[in-house]
């Protein structure tokens, strides 16, 4: 599927900025600023996120460690990892996505000059 047609749900570590540039893309963004949940363990995110069949967008490696090492189930993770965190690099790097297949059950890291895809 391409990248308009997945849903997200954003980390709190996600800018309001790269939060409106995807919904101003047509993508479906659940923000857990916007729902108040400040401090919610990442597991409780990412069973939410499978339930909803959402991406974490997320600048923490532990959504993947869980996924990875203890094996929490996922619908996909696409993890921010760029050494310039200002958001206007971040919509630069995003930008990249929308060329790309994306499946669910994957891993994608967003780095400055590539993207990694990890299928589980």
């Amino acid at each position: 599927m391409i990248l308009q047609q997945i849903k997200i749900l954003c980390d709190e570590n996600v800018s309001p900025k790269i939060v409106k540039f995807l919904r101003e893309k047509g993508i479906d963004v659940l923000d857990v600023k916007e729902k108040g949940w400040y401090g919610k363990e990442d597991e409780k995110l990412l069973e939410i996120a499978l339930k909803e069949k959402r991406f974490v967008l997320t600048h923490d490696s532990d959504f993947g460690m869980l996924s990875v090492y203890k094996r929490k189930k996922i619908y996909g993770i696409i993890y921010i990892r760029v050494k310039n965190l200002k958001p206007t690099n971040i919509i630069n790097v995003f930008e990249r996505l929308f060329s790309i297949d994306i499946n669910e059950n994957s891993i994608l890291v967003l780095e400055e000059t590539r993207v990694r895809i990890r299928n589980l």
